[in-house]
């Protein structure tokens, strides 16, 4: 039987508006990460979305991908990292595992109710060994935000209780060597560094190269400096090291 020729076209298609195919996968712009994530969110609703699903977000004018990468629900979409299904990675990772963690709560037998230190990235990635056995979850125990109930025999005096998951983590940025600013209230009376340090102990304050000590050479408020038992002098040589969050 002879076949039946197909379309023959001297020339490809070109579409007369390119457009992207899968529109759902943004991108969505904001000024913070939590912001462009809360849009993403919003728009992709959970109907659309699927474990691994890929999107863009542009984060202060800089590009990022992200992915639903344990599920669905919202806390699932984090930053794509090379390294977030090997042992490790870095870079843009927003997730930190939690190792070893013995969770709050009385160990008696009749007490079901135990919290996590931190809320888990993701419910699923919550793991739960008693006297070295690992549980299941939603058969021995459920995971609400941080807090554990076993729906099985709860752990008893002399039980020993470990967990392992993730925790949502805030990417920080350092400064390093930042030459300080000097406002003027009312007088030369503090020193202003750029960004607000996190965790304010990691300033360190370096005056004509001798590091000062937080609490006893000044105070720290917010990104503002004041001496303590000595004079300000803009004369003199300030430089800042700290981490930041943008």
């Amino acid at each position: 039987m002879a076949l039946t020729q197909g379309l023959q076209l001297p020339y490809g298609v070109q579409p007369v508006n390119p457009v992207p195919v899968d529109a759902w996968s943004g991108p969505y712009s904001a000024a913070t990460a939590q912001d462009a994530i809360d849009a993403a969110n919003a728009a992709i609703t959970p109907a659309i979305r699927f474990q691994s699903m890929e999107v863009r977000l542009i984060i202060s004018g800089v590009s990022h991908k992200y992915w639903y990468r344990d599920g669905v629900a919202d806390t699932d979409l984090i930053e794509f990292s090379s390294g977030a299904g090997g042992g490790g990675g870095s870079g843009g990772l927003l997730t930190e595992l939690v190792l070893n963690e013995t969770p709050a709560g009385a160990i008696d037998g009749s007490n079901r109710v135990f919290s996590l230190a931190d809320t888990p990235s993701s419910a699923n990635t919550v793991m739960l060994w008693l006297n070295g056995q690992l549980l299941k979850q939603d058969s021995d125990y459920s995971v609400v935000s941080s807090t554990v109930t076993f729906l099985c025999d709860p752990p008893t005096n002399g039980d020993v209780l470990l967990s392992m998951y993730t925790k949502a983590v805030t990417v920080k940025q350092f400064a390093m060597n930042e030459s300080v600013t000097f406002p003027l209230d009312a007088g030369i009376t503090k020193i202003r560094v750029q960004n607000t340090p996190i965790p304010a102990t990691s300033l360190m304050l370096f005056r004509n190269g001798q590091l000062l000590t937080q609490d006893l050479d000044y105070t720290l408020t917010g990104r503002d400096v004041a001496a303590v038992g000595w004079a300000i002098d803009p004369t003199e040589v300030y430089l800042a090291t700290y981490s930041y969050t943008a």
